[in-house]
């Protein structure tokens, strides 16, 4: 299978998953398959299901279909439609899932998706081709109020004002279609040694806002718990404290027992408890993996066991 996208934290996901004969198994991301790879050469009889929206991960996926068809089926979906999905499958309940968060390695590189700002493509950003919403409409069409709040929610960028502004600015003497256009607009009005990282989280900002990412995240995560089996694990690898925020909120809050104010004499809640975190801090690449692949460096992995029917 090509290696076009080098998969993170890969030996602690399949330990985090604890795969088991006979058990069903969820690639929430499937990407460039890297993790599905590993996941069906355990030799483990098991069944694994993938999801991904993107034309290319799809057609990627059609190796390990040819070679597992017992084993693996794909489905083109978004992971916010991981029940429905899998329904369709006839499955109700599964035993592990794995969200792998970040943009693979494939698409950061081609310059045609636009997700990088170190190239040269048309601002495009989409996860799903088919959708209709492109970075270029929003940088084009949106106010100065709306893109400054994009940034600063999406993006945590302290120049989300200016940058908002100087894009305006630019935009009113001529369009903005490609990823060196606003690349060029955000380094001009930046102090040169800050630019690069403003690059990187306005063009975060802007993916995120255009595919929904932290809506469908809140969502497939909360699915994902309800069909767990007893036991059944989940992982999640994110990337930015967006992201690692959610994930570590809800797997806190489904953790607790009760949510009663501490005033109250007696739980009213009737909250249960339905994952056991087995990751108290998040488990983060070796130095090694670093070194062999940069893109990991920002990774944080947290797992969870579920341990009660809902």
């Amino acid at each position: 299978m090509k290696e076009y996208h080098v998969p993170v934290l890969l030996s602690e996901c399949i330990e985090a998953l604890d795969l088991q004969d006979g058990k069903i198994f969820v690639d929430a991301t499937f990407g460039g398959g890297g993790h599905s790879k590993k996941i069906l050469e355990s030799g483990k009889d098991i069944k694994l299901f993938a999801f991904d929206q993107d034309p290319d991960s799809i057609e990627q996926s059609k190796i390990l279909q040819n070679k597992y068809p017992e084993k693996f089926v794909m489905i083109k979906e978004n992971f916010a439609n991981i029940r429905t999905g899998l329904a369709l499958e006839r499955i109700k309940k599964i035993d592990g899932i794995l969200f792998d968060l970040g943009v693979s390695s494939h698409q950061i590189n081609d310059p045609s998706r636009g997700f990088s700002f170190r190239g040269d493509g048309y601002l495009n950003m989409r996860m799903d081709q088919d959708s209709l919403l492109t970075a270029a409409d929003v940088v084009n069409t949106y106010s100065f109020e709306e893109l400054t709040k994009i940034f600063r929610e999406y993006g945590e960028e302290k120049e989300a004002a200016r940058i908002a502004r100087n894009i305006i600015l630019e935009r009113s003497k001529k369009e903005i279609k490609t990823t060196l256009q606003l690349s060029t607009i955000i380094e001009n009005c930046i102090i040169s040694h800050k630019s690069i990282k403003a690059k990187a989280r306005i063009f975060q900002a802007l993916r995120i806002y255009i595919n929904k990412e932290m809506d469908v995240l809140q969502t497939a995560l909360n699915d994902s718990i309800k069909i767990l089996n007893l036991g059944g694990r989940i992982a999640v690898i994110s990337y930015h404290s967006l992201e690692d925020r959610i994930v570590k909120n809800l797997f806190k809050y489904e953790e607790k027992s009760c949510i009663c104010p501490p005033e109250f004499p007696k739980c009213v809640c009737d909250k249960v408890s339905t994952l056991k975190i087995l990751t108290r801090k998040p488990i983060i690449p070796t130095l090694q993996e670093i070194e062999n692949n940069p893109r990991s460096r920002s990774a944080k992995l947290r797992i969870a066991r579920r341990r009660k029917v809902l």
